[in-house]
């Protein structure tokens, strides 16, 4: 099989350079979030950013086709999302084939992205190829909006390609930059017949893709986690740099058990927060409360709320994406750390809620570490509490602020990121101290945007850096100190090696003892 190159083409923004260690730590970026889960067509396993929802619409969307993935892009894009990174999941990896016939054999096309929607047609003609010549053609593909409405969507033509693989025009080579079709199997000797020909009928021109071919499987837990080292599914988001939000979206109703734990390992190693939707067995606030009193199961890198609502007549529906556009929108109003919980994130559209949350409610939802959704308008609604599902467990109580909990995440991974220089220098007092400054000024730049708390810069940071051997490694070894909101200082131990950045966290020393 000939396999073409271009499954990456306008598939995003992940090639990333590290920092040197003369350069600042930006204290701002623009939050990354990440939705999941099955559309109509499109590239599978690959992270494309889409900066509207008609340019998702164009990339995996097919007319009078929807999905919870694309539902979730319209609430993001509708809230003040910027930018998101979709990952096409498809339960099954097949692809069309077109079989172009011919005197000496068959040419098979196969499409780039698999899936049943992925309707394509071929046509072969000679025009301006001499008569001796059996070796060159012109190739045409159509890409259909639907076998009901054959309206062109995107277009390739080849002229004067070749079967000989000496020539320069070779279709093996040629296709390489096809973002619809590879060649697939033996390229026979002699070119395919042609398909067009003038005074027949437009639509008997081409040759379709094998019809008849329905998809019905839906998305299992499996297919959302993928496999780490085919990097597909979940494990698609290694190609992106940072990650800050997380969206699952299954087809049946609920997430599943086995794709929330491991999503959430994921989200805990990438420093990203899981927004997860309610079981839709929870009818009630009591019902919600039970159920995470008598479960076990506790994140801080878990965000989920209750009720879960109805929207557009359709049962058991997300807001995820309503969710993240907010989160989005004030994030770059205000920073990550924003206003924590002293405000609501507010919403628009359009949910009907079966449940109305008073505030009594909110608050009990709020110490079993569930937001409460709630309507304040015809056309908004909102979200309180802020609190992530670490529901007080362990003795960082501290992370059942999901604005606290994202501010160090985004610290963490940035200093991860942003001091990733030092694991290929030396170990001396040079490299240290130039750490210390480029850590340091880090610090202090998110003292003075608000991010920390203390009297002066001094109080709200510190970083000591030393040689260490870890685990019979040598590397760069520092501890940082960092004071986020209120809550106390926060004391952290990188470790710079070649191949990865080790963290621990280490503990955190409160504002009471502290004044004491």
């Amino acid at each position: 099989m000939v396999r073409c190159l271009s499954e990456n083409v306008n598939s995003g923004i992940f090639v990333s350079e590290s920092l040197s260690s003369g350069q600042p730590i930006p204290v701002r970026r623009s939050t990354v979030v990440a939705f999941l889960g099955s559309v109509p067509r499109g590239p599978v396993g690959i992270p494309v950013s889409v900066g509207s929802v008609d340019e998702c619409l164009k990339r995996f969307g097919v007319p009078g086709c929807d999905s919870p993935l694309i539902n979730a892009i319209r609430q993001f894009f509708m809230n003040g999302g910027v930018t998101a990174i979709v990952i096409r999941v498809c339960s099954s990896a097949r692809r069309h084939h077109i079989d172009l016939p011919g005197p000496l054999g068959v040419l098979t096309l196969e499409a780039i992205n698999p899936g049943a929607r992925e309707l394509l047609r071929a046509s072969i003609d000679y025009d301006g190829i001499p008569a001796k010549d059996k070796t060159r053609f012109n190739l045409v593909i159509h890409r259909l909006a639907s076998r009901d409405r054959p309206i062109v969507l995107q277009q390739e033509v080849y002229r004067d390609l070749s079967v000989d693989l000496a020539d320069t025009n070779f279709i093996g080579y040629a296709l390489t930059g096809s973002e619809l079709v590879c060649v697939n199997g033996e390229i026979p000797e002699q070119r395919p017949d042609v398909t067009f020909r003038s005074g027949i009928e437009i639509n008997s021109a081409y040759i379709y893709v094998d019809p008849d071919w329905p998809e019905t499987d839906c998305l299992n837990d499996y297919d959302l986690i993928g496999c780490n080292v085919e990097g597909t599914g979940l494990f698609a988001l290694n190609q992106v740099p940072s990650i800050d939000l997380v969206n699952l979206l299954p087809d049946e109703s609920d997430l599943g058990p086995v794709a929330l734990f491991t999503a959430e390992r994921y989200c805990r190693e990438r420093n990203a927060i899981l927004l997860v939707d309610p079981p839709t067995h929870w009818q009630s606030v009591d019902d919600a409360i039970r159920y995470s009193r008598e479960s076990s199961f506790a994140s801080p890198n878990i965000a989920m709320y209750f009720p879960r609502p109805n929207i557009s007549g359709k049962s058991s529906a997300s807001v995820l994406g309503a969710i993240s556009g907010a989160l989005v929108a004030r994030d770059a109003h205000d920073g990550m750390w924003g206003l924590g919980e002293k405000a609501p994130l507010e919403m628009r559209g359009h949910p009907k809620l079966s449940v109305d949350i008073d505030i009594e409610e909110q608050h009990a939802l709020k110490r079993v570490g569930i937001n409460a959704l709630h309507r304040t308008g015809s056309s908004h609604f909102e979200l309180t509490g802020l609190v992530t599902l670490n529901r007080g467990s362990g003795c960082v109580t501290e992370w059942d602020d999901l604005c606290l909990r994202r501010t160090v995440l985004m610290i963490i991974d940035s200093i991860m990121r942003g001091t990733r220089w030092a694991a290929f220098q030396d170990s001396d007092s040079g490299t240290c101290g130039e750490l210390c400054r480029q850590v340091k000024h880090y610090l202090y730049e998110l003292y003075t945007n608000g991010a920390l708390s203390g009297e002066n810069a001094e109080d709200a940071g510190y970083c000591i850096c030393d040689k260490q051997v870890i685990d019979g490694e040598t590397g760069v070894s520092f501890v940082i100190g960092f004071m986020p909101l209120e809550y106390g200082m926060q004391s952290i131990r990188f470790h710079q090696r070649l191949d990865k950045c080790q963290v621990q966290m280490l503990h955190i020393e409160h504002s009471i003892a502290l004044v004491s």
